[in-house]
């Protein structure tokens, strides 16, 4: 098995117009579901709007029981998909809860022998500490279901990072800060399918501690799911950690400050946090919690005198939209005085 090596990083080819994405269920299976096959279509109706065909593996609209039952069946789908040479890039329909399920059935030599353009998140950040593992650069971003699926199309702002990042090349990219966003649950009836989420105004941004330029890969994911992972293959090793700039967000699971500052105090624990160049969180699902999440991280950094780590909080990623697609293990540019990310190399070829 082969481990991450920033050194020989594998970027996939970018996507283009006219290419076949496959949509994997490798989380839940809700898609195949009766009563939520509508928004699937809808998702994928609206993603060949940027000219992607959407694809299935076997298992993708098997449902909810049968996914549910076979993670074997899933790690099948995701070499099937690799091992295609008409498919150009891998979306995940959906995120879950049991994703990790699929380490022992995947063939990580053949995520990096066949790299291609894989994105998801939520539950997907077990998937793609499989791709750091192959060290080949993932895409944590939009899913089918949820944000390609969006009520009314998907927002202009989730559609253009998404495009910047896995149809474009670039050497240097900025990422650009949401005005409104929403978190706002629309219950997926298709009684419903043309009613839109309501945007509020977006609080932007947000420097909780630290100061100046830092750079890093770019490491992390759910927050939950990153935790989950603690003691397993799949979390990375604290050298990987090392002068990376870590990504997490939590769910909609909302865990309690006091949960986010036990989690926060293990990885201080292990000295991972140490290891650190800059810490970015999203916004949280719902905005809950949303002062006190800034207290937590504050009270954890100042426990193991981390006072000077560069903090942003309130990052366009994760489980609120619209969102950003961020290209994991390429090299950032985080600057908490002017509030940007920016990257400093393409995710893609």
């Amino acid at each position: 098995m082969t481990t991450f090596n920033a050194k020989s990083l594998i970027k996939p080819n970018r996507l283009k117009r006219g290419d076949r994405i496959a949509a994997l269920s490798l989380s839940s299976g809700m898609a195949g579901d009766p009563d939520i096959r509508w928004r699937y279509e809808q998702g994928k109706q609206q993603l060949s709007g940027l000219g992607l065909e959407v694809v299935e593996m076997s298992l993708t609209l098997a449902g909810s029981s049968v996914v549910y039952h076979d993670p074997k069946g899933r790690a099948a789908c995701l070499h099937e998909a690799l091992l295609d040479e008409s498919i150009a890039g891998i979306i995940a329909v959906i995120g879950g809860d049991d994703s990790y399920r699929l380490f022992e059935f995947v063939d990580i030599d053949l995520i990096r022998n066949h790299p291609k353009v894989f994105i998801g998140y939520s539950d997907s950040t077990s998937i793609h500490q499989m791709f750091r593992m192959a060290g080949v650069v993932s895409f944590y971003g939009p899913c089918l279901l949820v944000d390609m699926a969006e009520n009314g199309g998907i927002f202009d702002f989730t559609k253009v990072v998404f495009e910047e990042m896995v149809m474009n090349s670039h050497e240097s990219y900025q990422f650009p800060w949401r005005k409104e966003w929403t978190s706002q649950f629309v219950s997926w009836n298709e009684d419903n399918k043309d009613v839109c989420r309501k945007l509020q105004p977006d609080e932007g941004g947000i420097k909780l501690q630290g100061s100046g330029i830092v750079e890093g890969r770019l490491l992390g994911g759910c927050f939950e799911v990153f935790s989950m992972l603690r003691g397993t293959p799949l979390f990375p090793a604290k050298e990987v950690f090392e002068g990376a700039l870590l990504l997490l967000e939590t769910s909609e699971t909302h865990p309690d400050p006091i949960q986010l500052e036990i989690d926060l105090r293990s990885l201080a624990v292990m000295g991972v946090l140490q290891e650190l160049n800059g810490l970015l969180f999203g916004k949280p699902q719902d905005n809950l919690h949303f002062e006190a999440y800034q207290a937590s991280i504050r009270k954890i950094l100042h426990e193991f005198q981390l006072e000077t780590l560069p903090v942003l909080y309130n990052c366009n990623f994760g489980h609120t939209e619209p969102k950003w697609t961020i290209p994991l293990g390429v090299t950032a540019q985080l600057d908490v005085d002017k509030i940007s990310l920016t990257l400093l190399e393409s995710g893609t070829r």
